[in-house]
């Protein structure tokens, strides 16, 4: 390591420091260039070779714009600006003090440039000397002048921008990759500042960016769709989209559907609506999503309306909150839909809106529970079973009990009994699931560009994922746990995840059915299968036309024969399920789509991309493996790529010109910003809650996160709990 006083030479008096360096590249009076860049960028090298910033200052113009003179100083040149200041501005007590620095000590050093026979210039003033030291050769790469944020991390950056990495992260990453924070050639600064730019590249613009991108995709003709609504001041405050994929999915797996609304996901706090279903292994699928600025009927009968012009029909079953907003935005626009609320959001309410005495009675809640969640009873059987508990607990008085029978038809499993496919869904927990999948790539800093950006990416994983399970369906077998024939057939023909489920209802239809009675009526044939774990049921079989029904109703709720309808084909000797018992939505994928490959599950990517970056780096990292540990391979693996580079250098752009970052940032958004854009970013929202400091919680999860705090000792009472000697409940008692 060189030492500073190499780097150096100071005045007797120590004032001043000479950078030592070679005559070569020491600027002199009268030393002349072709051009000012020319002459600039000599000084620039100079200053990094003796370990100094120096800085663009003032410079003289002609009446036609040429500069006549330039100013080049030391970056430490000036005097702070707060030492300027007056002393009682500097004491005022009421003002802001914040510590801060700066690196201006009145360094005088600096050269001139002078405009010299209208074609070049010269060197008229050359100070030497400066005030302080020269930064050491191990520091220097931390210079402002030596850091650059090239191509190549630029890239990085933006990858990891699409998966929701932020800018640090993506930073400690790339040190790994390099070895050394020294090989990066930045700072973790750089990587944020570069972060900074892109959103200000897009800001005033994001709206007219994401519709312009859009259109773009939709004129491809690959089955992309969207609408948007803009309110009175012509500014964005609806919009919704669903690609090729989302369509053909909906056409196989949306027979129902999960809406949920989701906050923090832009800048604006837009409400992120998206569309969910079940796909065939029982794992969510994405049929769409929203954004709308109000959560109002209006708002979301527009989503509604457009959900139907992009899918061509609304779906069998909807599944949201109780938003009463949504509630007549439905009752309206999907009028053949059946409209369910989740459960979840209604019994986490129940403890709070009961009576204090009824708060803990272990009676009531098992009796709740008993007639709310089954699936067994009809209507009738519901309301008596209800109006009974009413009477034996004394709620009649109870508001909330009784608005919630008002509703019960929306809520109840007992009304859904006979409604195809209702049994997918009894609570929102698939779109919170969704909700909380799609946070991963998304946050609450994204323009809507980079929202649409990191939606994609997270419909990717998403379907990525869909193919890995569809690939082990098609590979995999699971084990038998009976001798049937046709649970073989079950396994061949069902997803693993569903194949459980049938695996189960026909494991209890061999050990746990058993016949109560049998007999005719007319051409029907009826079973009293006497279950041991759920009391008898009745399956009717009729034959001429070759119809199995049971009274529980699974098939009918869920799409997959119940343990009563298995014991019935055993005794019909059936080695196979009937092919109107086999709901092709819980097929694997080979009976799902016969005549397609795994290409359901195509990427959402924005726009088509030949990926020959990701060839060159593959071949790159490939190479490096073969020459990996051998010096003299790896020596000339580095040489050839140097003279590859050097190559198209000359032949082409300069890499410093070819990957401006406003390209960049127009390539990653796929569009530029404008000055003039058709529709303006929209307003930030008032999302519910908004104005109280967040979510109102009640009272049963605010006694959930208490607990979920460790306890305390404290000194008053001497118990362990979750408070201390000033509130301990002791003392307020004996005050």
């Amino acid at each position: 390591m060189e030492s500073q006083d190499n780097l150096q030479t100071r005045t007797a008096d120590g004032q001043l420091c000479y950078p030592r360096c070679s005559d070569s590249i020491k600027p002199y009076v009268g030393m002349i260039f072709q051009t000012l860049l020319e002459a600039v960028k000599f000084y620039k090298d100079y200053a990094e070779a003796c370990g100094f910033e120096p800085r663009m200052s003032t410079n003289r113009k002609a009446k036609d714009e040429t500069i006549t003179r330039q100013y080049v100083v030391c970056n430490r040149e000036g005097v702070w600006e707060k030492l300027k200041a007056p002393v009682s501005r500097i004491n005022d007590s009421t003002s802001k003090k914040r510590k801060t620095t700066s690196c201006k000590i009145d360094c005088k050093a600096k050269v001139i440039f002078k405009l010299a026979m209208g074609t070049c210039y010269k060197i008229t003033e050359f100070v030497e000397g400066h005030t302080h030291s020269m930064v050491p050769i191990p520091a220097r790469d931390v210079m402002p002048s030596n850091r650059n944020v090239d191509e190549f991390q630029q890239r990085f950056i933006l990858s990891g921008i699409k998966a929701n990495i932020g800018p640090m992260r993506s930073f400690r990453m790339f040190r790994e990759i390099m070895g050394s924070y020294e090989g990066i050639g930045c700072t973790g600064t750089d990587f944020k500042n570069f972060v900074r730019d892109l959103k200000v590249h897009s800001k005033g613009s994001d709206a007219h960016m994401i519709l312009e991108t859009f259109t773009n995709r939709q004129e491809l003709g690959n089955g992309f769709k969207f609408f948007h609504d803009v309110d009175e001041d012509n500014k964005l405050c609806r919009i919704i989209w669903a690609d090729e994929t989302s369509v053909k999915n909906f056409s196989l797996f949306g027979d129902a559907v999960s809406f949920d609304a989701t906050y923090n996901t832009n800048r604006y706090k837009l409400i992120f609506t998206p569309f969910t279903g079940k796909d065939n292994h029982g794992k969510c699928v994405s049929f769409g999503a929203a954004l709308i600025s109000h959560e109002d009927t209006e708002s979301y009968a527009w989503v509604l309306d457009r959900f139907v012009q992009i899918m061509g029909n609304a779906p069998r079953i909807v599944i949201t909150d109780q938003d009463p907003g949504l509630k007549k935005a439905v009752a309206s626009c999907w009028k053949e839909t059946h409209h369910r609320f989740c459960m979840w959001h209604i019994n986490i309410k129940v403890v709070e809106k009961l009576p204090p005495r009824l708060r803990e009675n272990t009676d009531f809640k098992t009796t709740y529970d008993n007639i709310v969640w089954t699936d067994d009873d009809d209507p009738d059987v519901f309301e008596e079973k209800w109006n009974n508990m009413i009477q034996e607990f004394e709620l009649s008085l109870n508001k909330w009990f009784t608005d919630m029978f008002e509703d019960r038809s929306m809520w109840i499993p007992a009304y859904f009994r006979h409604v195809s496919m209702s049994g997918i869904f009894r609570t929102t927990s698939s779109s919170e699931s969704e909700n909380s999948f799609f946070k991963r790539f998304i946050n609450k800093t994204s323009d809507l560009v980079l929202l649409y950006t990191n939606y994609c990416s997270g419909v990717d994983a998403q379907r990525y994922n869909y193919k890995l399970s569809t690939h082990n369906d098609e590979t995999r077998s699971p084990m038998m746990v009976t001798n049937l024939p046709i649970e073989r057939n079950a396994s061949v023909v069902y997803t693993k995840s569903v194949f459980k489920d049938v695996q189960d209802e026909i494991d209890h239809a061999s050990k746990a059915c058993g016949m109560h009675k049998m007999y005719s009526e007319g051409n029907i044939t009826i079973y009293e299968v006497d279950d041991k774990l759920d009391g008898v049921f009745l399956v009717r079989h009729m034959k001429s036309e070759g119809e199995v029904v049971c009274s529980c109703n699974l098939f009918v709720r869920k799409g997959i024969p119940c343990k009563h309808m298995f014991f019935v084909f055993r005794n019909l000797n059936l080695d196979n399920i009937p092919q109107k018992y086999l709901a092709v939505r819980w097929c694997k994928f080979s009976i799902l789509c016969p005549n397609d490959s795994y290409n359901l599950q195509c990427s959402s990517s924005k726009q088509p991309t030949s990926g020959w970056e990701f060839r060159i780096f593959k071949a790159v990292s490939e190479t490096i493996a073969h020459v990996r540990g051998n010096e003299e391979l790896s020596e000339e693996l580095y040489n050839n790529l140097i003279e590859l580079r050097d190559k198209f250098a000359e032949n082409g752009a300069t890499s410093t010109t070819a990957c401006s970052k406003t390209r960049l940032f127009n390539e990653f958004y796929g569009s530029a910003p404008t000055d003039s854009p058709t529709v303006l970013p929209p307003d930030i929202a008032k999302t519910k809650g908004s104005g109280v400091g967040g979510r109102r919680r009640s009272e049963q999860e605010k006694a959930m996160i208490l607990a979920q705090k460790p306890k305390r000792l404290c000194r008053k009472c001497k118990t362990w709990g979750h408070h201390d000697s000033r509130n301990c409940p002791t003392k307020v008692a004996d005050s």
